[in-house]
Order: structure tokens, then C-alpha cells, then sequence
């Protein structure tokens, strides 16, 4: 398995009271008892560790070098004044991908400002992955269906649509990724029922690998925020849907893998 979505914190960062949880060894050890090969990971956001999005990536980069499991993503802001510098310095350091999270970072998702840090992660071939769905701040901002501009403007940049806008927006989501080739499902702890923020019903999971190819449909953990157990239950409620195994294969990694720049 190659699993997308994994946030790493500093030792102490994620929980007090528990210094190891979210740092980069527990997630290794969860992979090695979940069967889990490769994992995609982030940065904390800056103002969650007090620092700036260089020094950030920069930690993520010291922590995870070296270590051929692991996949970093860049965390920034496209507004920033310096963003498209720090997206090049981070490519260059192997970084495969652009974790971005408009409510949390307050960016509409198609504002004219972001186009150029759009056309230059086009340009290096990476995919951005875009958190959707209700999370405070103005939601005319972030619902799913503005990435159908961003898509539309740059057609050869691959955006995946991280929770398929949950419950709320779901069919937005769903809109976004049928009606655009370089969009891609992002199914991050939503398998998971029990869950009582991102997840919801089965029933709208098979529907999802109904409508779109197994080919642009890429599984995440969203570690540490999901438990071992969710996690563990999230993986094994794709496997319940008893899909062709190749079907599984690509939801389960093979998707991921092949979006990313070699």
C-alpha cells in the first residue's frame, strides 16, 4: 500500500500529554502494523509549530531524508509573497507534491493571486491536493466546485480533491472530479462511519467507486488526527466493497503513485 495524506508534528507538538504521538517514528510504526509500504506526509502548519513555512519544510525535509518510505509534500501558502520559491526549493529537495488547505490558510481557491503558483506547480509536475469540506470560514471561498476553474486554466496540473467535500458537499466534489481528467478523488478518513466529523455512509462510498475509475481514486489516512483503529477500519472498509483487485490496487496506492513526478 502507498497511502496519501500523513501530517507529522515535532515531538510534543500534536499532544502534550502524549509526546510521540503524530511524530514521524510512530507513523512508521503504524505502516509496519498496517502493512503500509509508502505514505505521503506534510508539515505541520506553520503557525501550529510557531515558525515560518520555509523553516517548516525544512524540518519535514531533515526528518523524513533518507527515508524511502516516506513522501513529502510541501505546505504553503500560494499567496504568500514567497511561495513559488519555496515550492522550487523544496522540488528541487524531492519534495513530490503541495498540501493545501484554503479555510486554514484564508485563500479562496480561485483567486486570481494563486495563478501563478498554480502554473509553476504545473509546470514542475506536481499535484495539489486541496482540502474540502466544512471547516470554518466563509464557505463561497473553498467549496469544491471553484477547482473546476483551477482545473479548467491548467489542464495538465493534478489536483486531487481531498474528502470529496464530505457529507455537505460531496456531490460538488464528485461534479469537480467526473467532469475534469487531472482531478482525482480523494477518499482521506471518510471510509471510516463511525467517525463523527469527515465520514459518511457506505452506501455514498459505492456510489463513488461506481462513478469514477478506480484510476482517480487515491486513499489517505489523514495520521494523526485518525486513530490506529479508524485508520485500521478505514483501509479494511475499502477492501469490504470486494472490488476487482486491481480496482483496489489503484484506490489503495497505485493511483497515487502514478500522479507523482518520478
Amino acid at each position: 500500500m502507498f497511502v496519501n495524506h500523513c501530517h507529522a508534528f515535532p515531538k510534543g507538538a500534536f499532544k502534550k500529554e502524549e509526546p510521540e504521538a503524530g511524530t514521524i517514528e510512530t507513523l512508521l510504526s503504524w505502516m509496519d502494523e498496517l502493512s503500509i509500504d509508502k505514505a505521503v506526509t506534510f508539515t505541520p502548519f506553520p503557525e501550529q509549530v510557531k515558525t515560518t513555512a520555509r523553516e517548516a519544510n525544512q524540518w519535514l525535509y531533515e526528518e523524513i531524508k533518507g527515508e524511502e518510505r516516506l513522501v513529502g509534500f510541501v505546505t504553503v501558502n500560494p499567496l504568500d509573497a514567497d511561495a513559488i520559491e519555496i515550492l522550487d526549493q523544496f522540488a528541487e529537495k524531492g519534495f513530490k507534491g503541495v498540501k493545501i488547505h484554503p479555510p486554514v490558510l484564508r485563500m479562496r481557491i480561485n483567486d486570481e493571486r494563486a495563478e501563478p503558483f498554480y502554473a509553476r506547480a504545473e509546470e514542475l509536475g506536481l499535484p495539489l491536493l486541496f482540502h474540502t469540506g466544512v471547516h470554518g470560514w466563509r464557505l463561497t471561498h473553498y467549496m469544491p466546485i471553484l477547482l473546476d476553474e483551477v482545473a479548467q486554466n491548467h489542464p495538465n496540473l493534478k489536483i486531487i480533491v481531498e474528502h470529496m467535500g464530505g457529507m455537505e458537499f460531496f456531490s460538488q466534489a464528485l461534479a469537480v472530479v467526473r467532469n475534469n481528467k487531472n482531478c482525482y478523488a480523494g477518499i482521506t478518513a471518510i471510509p471510516v462511519e463511525e467517525s463523527d466529523f469527515w465520514g459518511f455512509p457506505k452506501d455514498l462510498l459505492a456510489y463513488l467507486f461506481y462513478r469514477v475509475d478506480s484510476k482517480k481514486i487515491i486513499y489517505g489516512t489523514d495520521y494523526p488526527w485518525e486513530s490506529f483503529s479508524n485508520i485500521k477500519r478505514s483501509i479494511e472498509a475499502v477492501r469490504s466493497f470486494s472490488l476487482p483487485k486491481e480496482d483496489e490496487e489503484n484506490i489503495l496506492g497505485r493511483s497515487l503513485e502514478v500522479i507523482l513526478p518520478s
